[in-house]
């Protein structure tokens, strides 16, 4: 089931889609617990996330990552769809810690910096431009563009708030570390040098999955399926910011989790940016076999790596929300053998 709000027949439109995933680290994160990810993954994470999505299985480590609460990774919902649908897939290494053993579009080595000191990056514009020459040379209609960034929300929030919107924003963990995250935009906040300036708030407290998602909507000539929550509703204001024509041909799709978290305000961000179309997918993970499923609808997890604009896209062209999560079930051992 796709809930659906302010739809203005986006997906009537969205045929046939291949899936990009921009993966990016924060350092931040080794020092302050600002990521649902359980402490022992936060390195591999994002290279975790796209060897499933990609293979089917992961090969920098023997499982995927889960949450604090042993919850698996979102990337199992994303790998679902992925093989229910047969979507190609393509990478992109914004700077994660630990490099993907797969094939992937390397556009920087370097992590997100440390977003409390202002330092999150020197090189957004170069990264935006990296984006929209890629984007450019994209084949195909459509296009979902997912993320795995541990620790994106609290960026997400440090963008969010530069740009003066009144944004609280999920968290993969049950309890939202909201106060931390507060405290450390807190502190970033005052080292942007001008906040007139995109690429100024983005060097300051961005992540570098932002500009290059960015880019990325720019370059590309089809229309854009932006997959996860308020981290892309961040990059939603980014876009905004930078160009604001280009909210014409994208739309945001989310699972459940997020739509409904108390702790954000999803639906009022991308409100306030403009005029668009915001899906998510509904799982009835209540009914699954699996506790790390069923915790999904106790706060765990909530989204990630193009989970919930995969499983839209997915539910769009028929698939029902019971095979996703029987996909899920039936594999779960091969993937955390």
């Amino acid at each position: 089931m796709i809930i659906k709000i302010n739809d203005n027949g986006f997906l009537s439109e969205f045929d046939e889609a291949n899936f990009i995933c921009v993966i990016s680290s924060i350092e931040t994160t080794l020092y302050y617990p600002i990521s649902g990810v359980h402490r022992d993954y936060i390195r591999y994470t994002p290279a975790l996330d796209v060897e499933l999505v990609f293979l089917g299985k992961t090969l920098t480590l023997k499982n995927p990552p889960v949450d604090s609460s042993l919850s698996p990774s979102p990337a199992v919902i994303s790998r679902a769809c992925i093989e229910l649908l047969d979507v190609k897939n393509l990478h992109i290494n914004a700077g994660s810690f630990v490099k993907p053993k797969i094939p992937y579009i390397n556009l920087d080595e370097n992590p997100t910096g440390r977003i409390e000191f202002g330092k999150a990056m020197e090189n957004s514009k170069d990264l935006f431009k990296y984006g929209y020459m890629l984007g450019k040379n994209l084949e195909g209609k459509n296009l979902i563009i997912g993320e795995s960034v541990p620790g994106g929300t609290t960026t997400a929030l440090g963008v969010l708030r530069a740009l003066n919107y009144n944004a609280k924003v999920s968290s993969g963990s049950i309890k939202n570390p909201h106060k931390l995250k507060e405290e450390i935009i807190g502190k970033g906040l005052g080292y942007i040098k001008n906040r007139k300036d995109i690429f100024s708030i983005l060097n300051a407290v961005g992540d570098k999955m932002m500009p290059v998602v960015a880019g990325l909507v720019k370059g590309f000539r089809g229309n854009i399926l932006l997959a996860g929550g308020t981290q892309m509703a961040a990059v939603l204001a980014v876009i905004k910011e930078i160009d604001k024509s280009l909210l014409e041909k994208v739309a945001l799709a989310t699972t459940e989790f997020v739509l409904y978290d108390k702790n954000s305000n999803l639906v009022e961000i991308v409100k306030d940016v403009g005029d668009l179309p915001i899906y998510a997918a509904k799982f009835d993970f209540e009914k699954s076999k699996l506790e790390g499923l069923k915790k999904y609808c106790e706060g765990a997890v909530k989204e990630g790596v193009g989970a919930g604009g995969l499983a839209v896209y997915a539910m769009d062209k028929g698939i029902k929300n019971r095979e996703i999560r029987e996909f899920i079930e039936e594999n779960i051992k091969k993937w955390y053998p």
